[in-house]
C-alpha cells in the first residue's frame, strides 16, 4: 500500500505544503514503531512552522500530533506492542498514512477514548494539565482569570478548573463566543476587549483580585491581566493570539506577582511525567469535563484546506486530517 505524506520544501502560504507518495518508509529500527494514522491533530503551531514564523529545518514534515494503531515495533519496545492504540502530542511528520515515531513518544489510548478525539484534544489537553497541575497547581477555591476560554485550549482550561473547585471568571472574544463559553459552565463570563475588564474583575472578587491568571491572549489584554492579579498572584502566560505584550517585569516583582511563560514539553518531556499527565486527562475526559468534542474532518490530501480555515477563523471545533 503507497503510503502519504505532506511535506513543506519551503516555508509561506498553504499552497506550499504537498501531498506527496513514498515508495515505503521501512522498517522500524530500535525503540521505533511503525504507526498507522486513524487522525491526525491540525494545531495553530503547525501553521507558524509552515509559514516560517517559527524557524525549522526544510523540507519540513508537516504535523506534530495524531493518533493511530501500532503496526510493528522495534527491538526493544516494551510500552506498546502491534495491534494498539496509540496517540502523540509532538513530533514532526503526522501529516501522513504511516510512520516511524520513537516509542518514547507514544501514550496508549484507553478503550473509550477514539483516535478521532485524541488527535483533537491531546496537545491541547496536555496544555491544558500543564496550566492546572503543573506550571501552578490548582487549590479547590481558587479564583482563576481564563482568556480566550472558547479557544480549544482555553476552553479544556476553564472547564477542567471549574471541575477542580475553582471559581472561573472567563474571556471570550465576541458575545456569540461568550455565550458558549457561558453554557459551558464558566462561573462569569467578559468580553476579552472591555475597556473595564480588570475592574469588573476586581468587582468580581470582592476587590481582591484573581489569584492566577491564564494569559492565552498575550498583547490584547495583557494590561488587564496584570490589574486584575491580586498581589502575590500567579501569571501564566501561554499564548500570543493578539502578538507579545511589553512585560514590565519590575513592576510585577514589587507586587510579588510570579510570572512564567512555560511550556508543555517543560512539563511532560519525562516519562514519568507524561504518563501521569495522560493518565489525568483521559480521567477527565472519561468524567465528562470537557463535554463533546466538536472536530471538523479534513482528508490528509487537503490540509492546505485546513490551514485556511484555521487562517480564516472558520472553524468551529478542532480539525482533524482523517487518512
Amino acid at each position: 500500500m503507497m503510503i502519504h505524506q505532506v511535506i513543506a520544501r519551503e516555508t509561506g502560504n498553504p499552497s506550499v505544503m504537498q501531498y506527496e507518495a513514498v515508495a515505503d518508509i521501512g522498517n522500524p529500527g530500535p525503540g521505533q514503531v511503525r504507526l498507522r494514522h486513524e487522525a491526525i491533530g491540525v494545531n495553530f503551531v503547525d501553521t507558524l512552522f509552515r509559514s516560517g514564523a517559527f524557524k525549522v529545518p526544510l523540507p519540513l514534515a508537516m504535523g506534530v500530533e495524531g493518533a493511530g494503531i501500532v503496526v510493528q515495533v522495534g527491538e526493544g519496545v516494551t510500552n506498546v506492542q502491534p495491534g494498539d492504540r496509540a496517540a502523540y502530542f509532538f513530533a514532526f511528520g503526522a501529516y501522513s498514512t504511516e510512520r516511524l515515531i520513537d516509542a518514547q513518544q507514544l501514550v496508549r489510548l484507553p478503550e473509550e477514548v477514539a483516535p478521532e478525539t485524541a488527535a483533537a484534544t491531546f496537545t491541547k489537553g496536555l496544555t491544558a494539565w500543564m496550566m492546572l497541575f503543573g506550571a501552578h497547581q490548582l487549590r479547590a477555591g481558587e479564583t482563576v482569570l481564563v482568556h480566550g476560554a472558547a479557544g480549544g485550549v482555553g476552553s479544556m482550561v476553564a472547564r477542567w478548573a471549574k471541575a477542580l473547585g475553582a471559581t472561573v471568571i472567563a474571556t471570550a472574544g465576541s458575545a456569540g463566543k461568550a455565550a458558549t463559553v457561558q453554557a459551558h459552565g464558566a462561573h462569569h463570563v467578559l468580553l476579552s476587549d472591555d475597556p473595564a475588564l480588570a475592574s469588573k474583575v476586581r468587582e468580581l472578587t470582592g476587590g481582591r483580585g484573581v489569584d492566577v491568571v491564564y494569559e492565552l491572549v498575550g498583547k490584547d489584554t495583557f494590561a488587564q491581566s496584570v490589574e486584575a492579579l491580586r498581589d502575590g498572584g500567579h501569571l501564566v502566560h501561554v499564548g500570543n493570539a493578539s502578538g507579545s505584550p511589553v512585560v514590565d517585569k519590575a513592576a510585577l516583582a514589587a507586587r510579588g506577582i510570579r510570572y512564567i511563560q512555560p511550556s508543555t514539553g517543560q512539563y511532560v518531556g519525562e516519562r514519568a511525567s507524561l504518563e501521569r499527565a495522560s493518565a489525568t486527562l483521559f480521567a477527565a475526559m472519561r468524567d465528562g469535563v470537557f463535554g463533546e468534542v466538536l472536530v471538523t474532518r479534513y482528508p490528509l490530501g487537503e490540509a492546505a484546506r485546513a490551514h485556511e480555515d484555521i487562517a480564516a477563523r472558520r472553524l468551529s471545533g478542532a480539525a482533524i486530517l482523517v487518512p
